[in-house]
């Protein structure tokens, strides 16, 4: 597909606090998202984040010059927390705001174009949306929005199955409410599906407000409405444990690319991408992956089996 960069999210490494914290642990991570033919990684605050980069690497500059030893060439995208703020308090926005600005500016330092954010908080916590609070996350994030802009970053709001915006309806609330210079869709393959979205008909119907797309597949449906229970997102360092669809024998929401049972279609996906003129990155995610180099591979293998078809 022309216009379209591979990247490779590397938050699946991080699930304890020792994981990435060598320079030979980052370099044979990034050596193994390399030669499985992806150019770029996707960092996020617990993974790489702007606090640990200047802290290992001294600049952004001596950072690139790593990865592009391991073989890479840049950072895509980074997921942020903005200081762990409530975009539903708007004593938070200006905090948040900031938080994005200079997240922008270090993204942008590390050839990157794309930074994520929750559009809110776990169903669980902040229901019921109203129409009111989609009215304050939408001032929220065109606050943001703008803050990143200025860096050349669009921001890209990431949309899960746990999150308080999740149901079709609320998300094209919140897209109306929002600039569409400022305010953009990073579509999940399998956060989507999971909340029982389809990916292919929110493409065609607002495939202009898609600015980032994560690739990874699931094999279950949240039929149950695993989403609304109480803790159904545990947050605590160094990263979110997700317990929904425990008591039903789900031990992984996530798989990789073309997993046996796999209920992304991944073909028409990709197809419905090139019918926008969808330009940009698609990054491959590995949440809660049990082998996380054996999962790189997989995705590797089925990306060059997926482009070799179209």
């Amino acid at each position: 597909m022309d216009n379209i960069r591979w990247s490779y999210a590397i938050n699946q490494w991080r699930t304890v606090e020792t994981d990435l914290a060598r320079l030979d642990q980052m370099e044979s991570a990034f050596k193994t998202i390399s030669v499985c033919g992806f150019e770029a990684i996707e960092i996020t605050d617990v993974a790489l984040g702007g606090h640990t980069i200047p802290a290992y690497f001294g600049s952004s500059a001596k950072f690139i010059e790593f990865l592009k030893g391991c073989g890479l060439s840049c950072v895509s995208s980074y997921f942020a927390g903005l200081d762990h703020c409530n975009p539903l308090a708007p004593a938070d926005h200006e905090r948040m705001a900031g938080s994005a600005g200079r997240a922008a500016e270090l993204l942008a330092e590390l050839g990157g174009s794309r930074l994520l954010a929750r559009p809110c908080g776990p169903y669980w916590k902040e229901a019921p949306i109203t129409g009111e609070k989609i009215g304050v996350l939408a001032d929220c994030w065109n606050r943001v929005g703008a803050a990143t802009k200025s860096a050349g970053v669009k921001t890209a709001l990431h949309v899960d199955f746990l999150g308080g915006i999740r149901r079709e309806d609320d998300i094209h609330k919140l897209l109306a409410l929002t600039d569409p210079e400022l305010v953009h869709v990073a579509l999940d393959t399998a956060e989507f599906v999971i909340a029982g979205l389809d990916p292919v008909a929110f493409l065609k119907e607002h495939g202009a407000r898609v600015a980032h797309v994560q690739f990874k597949d699931a094999t279950t449906v949240d039929t149950f409405d695993d989403y609304a229970r109480e803790n159904a997102e545990m947050e605590y360092w160094p990263m979110p444990i997700i317990t929904a669809g425990a008591e039903r024998g789900i031990d992984r929401w996530y798989y990789e690319m073309g997993t046996p049972g796999g209920l992304v279609d991944f073909p028409e996906v990709t197809a419905a991408l090139r019918n926008i003129g969808y330009t940009g990155w698609i990054v491959v995610e590995s949440d809660q992956s049990p082998h996380v180099e054996e999962s790189v591979m997989l995705n590797g293998w089925y990306k060059k089996k997926l482009l070799a078809e179209l």
